[in-house]
């Protein structure tokens, strides 16, 4: 099972290019830098709504060991395409609830210089078209933090709607906050998807769909 997952990330991750931004996994050689995040105050604030989150380097290969085991999550490191930098992290947790497939999605910026520039945007989209139209997911959801309206309004520019909150769901600089969810159906991001794809990914779509849409002798589904 372990060989057929680590096929699945060499076909998907190392080749899943999506306009500016690469999917890979994350390497042992990674976690330098993944400390150097997962320490930033501001940024897990921010992200996880954990500013106190002090997290050594053992944890970290600790929880490494575990991503590499999880037969039904997926870990990515996110970088530029063009320079190979990396930028940031994602994640794809499958779940089953009431029998109906259903991709928790999540990620945040490292590089917090490329915060407001559409990166986040364009990497949702990317975690979209992952569950829907490679991983057969029925329905994809979110999480976020009250406080933090440009992940909200990223969430809804992507076409998700906002489900509920879990009240006084975090403490942080000394109030309670709520926890918002926010969700999208396979068929609501299908009549959205070809607007969603060609604001993404503008002069960059064709090669999108001739790398990670498109099975020699069959036609694509795109219009």
């Amino acid at each position: 099972m372990t060989v057929h997952k680590t096929v699945w990330f060499a076909w998907c991750l190392h080749m899943f290019e999506f306009g500016d931004i690469r999917f890979r996994p994350v390497e042992k050689e990674d976690l330098k830098l993944l400390h150097q995040w997962e320490n930033d105050f501001e940024l897990i604030m921010y992200s996880r709504s954990k500013p106190m989150n002090f997290v050594n380097m053992t944890q970290l290969e600790k929880q490494y060991e575990e991503w590499v085991k999880d037969e039904k999550h997926f870990h990515f490191l996110v970088e530029l395409v063009d320079s190979k930098m990396p930028i940031g992290v994602a994640r794809i947790e499958q779940q089953s609830w009431g029998n109906v497939k259903t991709a928790e999605l999540g990620t945040y910026i490292g590089k917090k210089e490329l915060w407001g520039k559409g990166i986040g945007r364009q990497i949702s989209v990317a975690l979209l078209e992952m569950a829907f139209h490679q991983l057969n997911a029925e329905r994809c959801e979110a999480w976020s933090v009250e406080y933090n309206i440009r992940a909200h309004k990223t969430l809804e520019e992507c076409g998700f709607k906002k489900g509920g909150a879990v009240r006084q769901a975090a403490f942080v600089n000394g109030r309670k906050w709520n926890g918002l969810h926010f969700d999208i159906l396979r068929e609501e991001y299908l009549k959205m998807r070809e607007a969603l794809l060609k604001q993404s990914l503008g002069s960059k779509l064709e090669t999108y769909l001739t790398k990670h849409c498109t099975i020699q002798g069959y036609p694509t589904d795109f219009k």
